[in-house]
């Protein structure tokens, strides 16, 4: 007890300046109340029912659910903010998935404030966001507490399957580690964004929809692990940055609300630095990569190199289809394709563009890469992806097509030859033990172009101000 007691302590004085940077910078009342920190995000799977977080959880969740809708604190205006179909529009409504290039920090700052709320109103000022870590093979299943059908973290529009403990497709870890080789942080966001989709349309009910997703209690338990990959991605270093360099992800504002149902705003340059600047850690995590937004430079760089396009429209239906990677016109982009993964000093990866469907397919798909005739297998296997959000034409006030990445490296490492294609298989997204009978694909998928791309590290931020703006931050 006493040793428990002691880290509270430390934790309460270890944040007193990140209380005093957030009145400053969000003029929030009663920050103080609710800011102790860093707490930690663990792991869902490894909890039982009656764990003080989940039970705090379901706290929260009545008291929210009482709130009248148009309370921002309410359950259902938290919600609307990633989206809705009520007709009213109030304030944040619908601002999730307006723009791809704000993925990760869009959800980040979304996640940050719920979990301020949910502390309030479960009395536990140092609540987290458990996670559901659905890349990693032993833990596909939905956590056990979220299956109880009495509990308020039960919501039974999910597919039955995945109510009743059914295991989730096994090529979402193959398709995480894959995105983690990419250097290019908008190309490995665009590459997580692939699997983040399946387990939304995978789970179904209200987690299959836009406007309905974060109804469903696991909705901010999945995202939490969306983006404790964030964290794990930039640990890997290797030039791995987040886009500090990037103008417009470095001052875009979105509104949120605090504990006290407050408006507060923020942008990418707030939520670089998960522990000192939201006060808050992953279960195991590495040590996180601290990075600042400089005061000093730069224009903005031109990120993508294109090697080749197949520009004609592919048509995903309902059985397997094979595509040419390379133009059979353009032999010698084969051979430079080749050469560049032998000497390994370029990244290269596939980026599907212009994406869509009219309605949701309901379904994902797994996409391979091989030489010509190849059988898929797990070493072929690149990513896979659904359309959850962008793409779909129903979505008619955010409508922009879908876009996914996926790293070649490991699929054609050490593979020779001068045709190459890419094999896209329809899945349900479940384990194929799982799966009673082949997916119905409710919508074909167009996609636009096959582009071949070389992602390569962004441009890093000077080092010298890196370093002074650190010692900044540090505690006088």
């Amino acid at each position: 007890m006493e040793n428990a007691l002691a880290r509270r302590q430390l934790l309460k004085a270890g944040a007193a300046a990140s209380i005093v940077t957030g009145l400053q910078l969000y003029s929030t009342p009663a920050v103080a109340d609710y800011a102790i920190g860093p707490t930690l995000r663990r792991n869902a799977s490894t909890m039982v029912e009656s764990d003080p977080i989940l039970r705090g959880y379901r706290r929260a969740i009545r008291a929210m659910r009482a709130l009248p809708d148009d309370n921002p604190c309410s359950w259902f205006y938290q919600a609307a903010i990633h989206g809705t179909l009520d007709p009213r529009n109030l304030q944040s409504w619908n601002t999730c998935h307006t723009d791809p290039t704000f993925f990760w920090a869009w959800h980040r700052m979304y996640l940050y404030w719920f979990e301020r709320i949910v502390r309030k109103h479960s009395g536990m000022y140092d609540w987290a966001i458990p996670y559901w870590d659905w890349a990693n093979p032993a833990e596909r299943a939905l956590p056990a507490a979220f299956r109880t059908t009495t509990s308020l973290l039960f919501d039974a529009s999910r597919n039955a399957t995945v109510n009743g403990g059914g295991n989730l497709s096994s090529g979402l870890g193959g398709s995480v580690t894959n995105a983690m080789a990419l250097l290019d942080y908008f190309n490995v966001q665009s590459s997580v964004n692939g699997p983040h989709g399946s387990v939304h349309v995978a789970v179904a009910g209200n987690m299959g929809a836009v406007a309905s997703a974060a109804q469903d209690p696991i909705f901010w338990v999945h995202h939490a692990q969306v983006d404790r990959l964030w964290n794990l991605w930039l640990a890997q270093g290797g030039g791995r940055s987040s886009p500090v360099g990037n103008v417009a992800w470095r001052n875009t504002t979105y509104t949120f609300f605090d504990e006290c149902c407050q408006p507060v705003t923020m942008r990418g340059c707030d939520v670089l630095r998960a522990a000192l600047q939201l006060s808050y850690a992953y279960e195991g995590e590495p040590a996180q990569v601290n990075q600042y937004c400089p005061r000093r430079w730069f224009a903005d760089i031109i990120r993508v190199s294109v090697l080749t396009s197949i520009k004609s429209a592919v048509l995903l239906r309902a059985r397997p289809v094979r595509v040419a990677l390379i133009p059979p016109r353009e032999p010698e982009k084969a051979r430079e394709l080749v050469e560049i993964l032998r000497r390994g000093d370029h990244r290269v990866a596939v980026q599907l563009t212009g994406v869509e469907a009219e309605t949701q397919p309901g379904v994902s798909w797994e996409v391979h890469v091989g030489t010509t005739g190849f059988q898929p297998n797990p070493k072929s296997l690149i990513g896979t992806f659904a359309l959850f959000s962008a793409g779909l034409k129903t979505r008619q006030q955010h409508y922009h097509p879908a876009e996914f990445t996926f790293s070649l490296g490991r699929a054609l490492a050490g593979v020779s030859g001068e045709k190459f294609e890419v094999l896209f298989i329809p899945i349900s997204g479940l384990d194929s033990s799982e799966r009673a009978l082949p997916p119905v694909v409710r919508s074909p998928v167009r996609i636009g172009e096959i582009n071949v791309i070389i992602d390569a590290r962004m441009q890093q931020p000077p080092s010298d101000e890196q370093k002074a703006l650190s010692e900044e931050e540090q505690p006088r």
